[in-house]
């Protein structure tokens, strides 16, 4: 699967694509797909323009038509896509295509029925930026090779898991002996769990008793060698997914090129694998 990937953004000669945005070798296409990639990051910076102060009042219909502009260039594409595509009643439930729906979705229907959650479903837009992976052959190979490293960030995630239990619900029976504490709950013993062991220690919660202090301790210490095992596992997970991005650029570019039609092929091949062409 990940070869086959490598190969749609290496492979172009002679490759057809369903739509011209999706080749990288339409000069129009590159450009519109960088022009709505810059949407999306201008829309980051626009909300949080409007954040500042009373910027969303003051310069309400400039955002209004920024967002009419982007809603309308992101349905654009999305209808575009579908009226080229082959299989038109799996098109909707893609996840990119979803990606794509919810982009442009939100600001039409509060058009429609305005409200306050419409409104904020307008960040949904920023998941168009998942749409680099696809451009990214790095980045894809990164995400496949997970899938093989499953078992071990279970078991990473697992020791984790089980060291914030043990440890927070010890911590929270330790601490009853104190008149006033924090630690009046085991799911606020969890949340003082979770904050320390990222290390993030927002200080509101802080074992008094010697025996909740030792504990706390450990809880400490037991974070960067999780950390370092999680770090261990993704660093395999990266690792391989360069191997094999390197290891096929170097086969497709060592590969035979078809005087006919330009193409790329494999260099055992005897024929071209698009026109046909002898060798």
């Amino acid at each position: 699967m990940f070869k086959d990937f490598l190969e749609k953004h290496f492979h172009h000669e002679g490759k057809h694509y369903e739509v011209f945005l999706d080749d990288p070798n339409d000069k129009k296409g590159k450009k519109i797909h960088a022009f709505l990639t810059a949407l999306v990051f201008i829309f980051m910076g626009v909300i949080s323009f409007e954040s500042i102060w009373d910027n969303a009042i003051t310069y309400q219909t400039q955002i209004f038509l920024f967002d009419a502009f982007v809603s309308m260039a992101f349905a654009w594409e999305y209808i575009y896509r579908f009226i080229k595509a082959k299989d038109k009643l799996n098109f909707p439930f893609s996840l990119m295509r979803i990606i794509d729906l919810l982009s442009f979705l939100p600001f039409f229907l509060w058009l429609i029925a305005t409200g306050k959650a419409l409104v904020l479903l307008r960040l949904l837009r920023i998941l168009r930026v998942l749409r680099l992976v696809e451009d990214i052959p790095l980045t894809a190979g990164f995400v496949k090779s997970l899938k093989d490293y499953l078992d071990e960030y279970r078991a990473v995630f697992l020791l984790f898991f089980v060291t914030l239990f043990i440890l927070s619900f010890s911590v929270y029976y330790a601490e009853q002996s104190v008149v006033w504490t924090p630690f009046n709950s085991i799911p606020m013993s969890l949340w003082w769990g979770l904050v320390t062991m990222t290390t993030v220690w927002y200080g509101d919660m802080v074992p008094l008793t010697p025996l909740g202090k030792i504990l706390g301790s450990l809880l400490i210490f037991l974070w960067p060698l999780l950390l370092a095992l999680s770090s261990a596992v993704t660093i395999m997970v990266f690792t391989e997914a360069a191997r094999n991005h390197n290891a096929t650029k170097v086969h497709l570019f060592k590969s035979k090129i078809c005087e006919k039609c330009k193409a790329k092929n494999r260099t055992e091949a005897n024929y071209c694998s698009t026109c046909g062409e002898k060798f």
